[in-house]
Parts: structure tokens; sequence; C-alpha cells
């Protein structure tokens, strides 16, 4: 089984979907949420030419440079190295989760450490680091608030950029009182800057005794051998200044050509992501600490990953490999905020994770992830580096389908479609008595209350019957005539 797999619960996303559905509290934070963030960045988007800038012109520009960088992914990768090196850096190479976790307990016990602070990495929550850090007898400490909440929590994140948007406040608040030993505030509603200040507290205490700093990077700048660290709280330069050790986890694909492609690709980050012109931290992080100077890492170590990515390289899906963790598809996505991220059932949700989760899981333990999607394209729309999204979803869908990886029926629907569909007059004919009989089921009101061969159509609603019991063809050939 692939490694990522055995990590995943994406094979059970239909399952999962149901009951995620049917959860009122998770409901709630959602629907809060989600207008928050396509509010934000449509403001952020509608601004853009204030600025002299244009949306199409920059995505084109973004993507560009994605490319330009993927088709030579392996120059840049060797040209950040040599640079990196220069700096005083060390540049290692993981295959997989497993060499991630073995080469950071490696560097952690040469140095001593006994404490790690961490800002959001994606790739440790692929490699489920945490876990194998506590098991050596290293304690993990998550510093981002939405990530310190979910580790409290014992759960996973549910969104890349907003990872506890799952939660309500009052959620939050009970965590706090019962991890935190102090009795829960008798209010109506949760103080949002109460709570803030609280984690703040006991962070605080994490980011002076702490050993070592694990950080992930947005981008990798080749041509100085930098990490680009882009975030709204203080705590990622906490991790990456203060303690002696700092490590980088990121993936291969992050590594863009040069400082000015990254300040490119800065005027879309921020903007798609959470509405803002620019974030309240860019961090440009470069080698180790200097004689002359007063902070810093003594020693920086850059651990680059391939875990499924060297395979996208080239291949049909390669487009998926410019993602730039904005969340824009995700936020803007019906099926996600139905669901939430758990739903997906391994790092990546929404419509970004439903074609990376089974390129790097295998398809064949993804099988509904490309199919969790209305059609609709607002991810492709609001990207930023013009990831097809809907396309490399069907390409995963018909891959299923060469592969007989769907269930038969399915397989064989299709095909019996395939083949009338093929055939005008039959078409017709059959479309014809489907019209009346779907207009019957209506029973003269216009909507089917219960449809008997497909009943999740109508479990939660009503499916609207149009036409009053005729095809389009005649609909469309009586409106020729009058």
């Amino acid at each position: 089984m692939n490694a990522n797999a055995r990590h995943s619960q994406a094979m059970h996303f239909t399952a999962r979907a149901a009951d995620k559905v049917r959860n009122p509290v998770l409901q709630q934070a959602l629907q809060k949420a989600k207008p928050l963030f396509s509010g934000k960045r449509a403001k952020a988007m509608a601004a853009l030419p204030d600025d002299g800038l244009d949306f199409e012109a920059l995505r084109e520009a973004c993507a560009g440079i994605r490319d330009r960088a993927l088709n030579d992914l392996d120059v840049w990768l060797e040209i950040f190295e040599e640079n990196a090196r220069a700096r005083g850096a060390d540049v290692l190479w993981a295959r997989d989760g497993s060499e991630i976790c073995d080469l950071v307990i490696d560097v952690a016990r040469r140095h001593g450490v006994k404490k790690v602070t961490k800002s959001k990495s994606m790739l440790s929550e692929e490699a489920h680091l945490n876990d194998a850090l506590a098991a050596a007898g290293i304690e993990p400490v998550e510093t981002d608030l939405g990530e310190y909440i979910i580790q409290l929590a014992g759960e996973a994140p549910s969104h890349i950029i907003a990872p506890a948007v799952h939660k309500t406040l009052q959620e939050v608040e009970a965590l706090f009182a019962e991890k935190h030993g102090r009795p829960q505030a008798a209010r109506t509603s949760a103080d949002i800057p109460a709570l803030t200040r609280e984690a703040r507290g006991v962070l605080r205490q994490h980011f002076l005794s702490a050993d070592m700093g694990i950080s992930g990077a947005n981008f990798l700048i080749a041509e100085t051998g930098t990490a680009a660290l882009v975030t709204n709280e203080g705590n990622g330069r906490m991790v990456t200044t203060l303690p002696r050790v700092h490590v980088v986890i990121t993936g291969i694909e992050k590594v863009v050509p040069t400082l000015q492609d990254f300040a490119t690709l800065m005027r879309l980050l921020p903007r798609s992501a959470t509405g803002q012109t620019i974030s309240n931290y860019v961090s440009l992080l470069t080698g180790t600490r200097a004689d002359d100077e007063s902070e810093g890492p003594t020693k920086t170590v850059f651990i680059l990953v391939d875990n499924g990515r060297a395979d996208v390289v080239g291949s049909h899906y390669q487009d998926i490999l410019r993602c730039i963790r904005c969340g824009a598809c995700m936020n803007h996505c019906p099926v996600y905020f139905s669901l939430g991220g758990h739903a997906y059932g391994w790092v990546y949700p929404g419509p970004m994770g439903s074609v990376l989760t089974p390129l790097y899981t295998g398809i064949e333990n993804a099988l509904d992830l490309p199919h969790a999607s209305t059609g609709c394209r607002q991810c492709s729309s609001v990207c930023p580096v013009r990831i097809p999204l809907p396309e490399l979803m069907h390409g995963l869908r018909q891959e299923q389908q060469r592969r007989g990886l769907r269930p038969w029926g399915e397989r064989f629907g299709l095909r019996a479609w395939a083949w009338i569909a093929g055939r005008p007059t039959l078409y017709r004919a059959l479309t014809r008595i489907a019209a009346r009989y779907l207009n019957w089921l209506a029973d003269g009101e216009g909507r089917i209350r219960l449809f008997g061969f497909a009943p999740g159509w109508t479990t939660a609603r009503d499916l609207p019957v149009a036409g009053g019991g005729k095809t389009f063809f005649e609909q469309y050939a009586a409106s020729k005539r009058d």
C-alpha cells in the first residue's frame, strides 16, 4: 500500500460526508465562516485596479512563474541547494514521510533537542511528524493559533489557512478551560481577545524554552537560497529566530527562480487567501546567524520532500503543482462548505485535495474525491495560478473508468448512456418517455419529493421538474413555432 494511504481516510469520504452534513455545530461554524473568506477576497480583488493591477494579467504572470520552475524543477532545486549551502544552511532530501521523521529526529538528537515549536507545515502533517517526535521523547508544540487549538483537541486541520475553522468559539472556550486548567467563563458568548491572550500566555513559555523550531515555507527562492514564510501571527518569527536550530520542511515544488518572481506571487497570495493586500508578516529566511547578529538560529536545515510530487511532474496533472496553498478554491467550493475539511480524509481538503489526495495516496485509495464537485467551476475561476481543477478532477474520473475502479453498475450505466446518446432517434424517444415519467412522479406539483431510482437526490431536498413533461427538443421546437 502507498505509504501516504496508510494514514488516509479518503476511501471513506461518502460515509464521512454524510456524518458531517448532519452535524449542526459544524454546519453553524462553516456557514459563519464562508462569507468572511469569499467576501474579503472579493473586496481585495475589486481594489486591484486602484493599485494599477489587473487580476487576469497577474494570474497569467503567476502561472507562468510556477510553470517556469516546474518545467526545469531539477535545475532550480540544484541552484537553491547550492545557494542555501553557501549561506551556511544544510540541505537534506526526503523521499517520503518516514524519511522526514527520521531526518528531523536525527537533527534533534544531534543537538540535544527536548522541545520543538512549530509554525504550520503541511508536509509535517503528511508525515505525521508530531506523533514521531512524541514517540522519540521530543515535545512538539504547534504555535499557530488554529494549529494550537486542534493540537489540544487531538484533531487534524480542516483548512489549510484556518485549520480550526470547524470549531465554534464556545467549543474553543471549553477546550481552553479543560486543557489550561481553569473554570469555563460564565458568559453567553466567548471573548475572542481574552482567549487569544490566554493562548499567547501559554505559548510564550514554549517559545522561550524550545530548542528547535520547525516551519514550512510558502516558497523557496533559488537565486538566494531563501525560505519565504508568509504569516499573520508573530509566532512564525518566534519559531524561526528564537531556537538555536531551525528546520524548514517543504515540498520540492515550492521553489521559484528569483526574488522578483516571489514579489509577483505575493501580489495575489494574501489577496486570495485572506483578502489582505499583504500579510502581517513576510519573512525571508536565509542561512544562519552571523557572528555580528543578535538573533537567528546557529543551525539551519532545509528538508526538501518528494512524497509523490516527482511522479506528478511531467504528467497530465502537473498543473496542480502550481498550487500556492492560498485556499481560495475551497473558500468558494459549495461542497467544502457543506462538509468541512475532515470529510476529505487526508491532509488537503476541498478541490485541491480532490486532486492532490488521489495523486499522493493512490487513486484507488481516494475513489470518491474526484467526484466531490458540483461542476460550478468556481475553484478554477478564483485560482491565482490558473489551475484547471475541474479538468484535473475529470481526468482522474476518466482514469478510474479506464482502470475499472468504479462500481460495475456505474460503469455499465455510463456505457449504456454513451451507446444511446450515439443514436439520436433512440435517444429522443427515450428522453420523451423519461420526461413524461418524471412529470408523472411530480404529480403536477413541479417537484419530486422522493426519487426511487436515486433516493440520495431527494433525501434533503425536492427535485424540480421543468417543462411540463416535455423534453428540451420539444420545448425548443414549440418556441420556434411560436
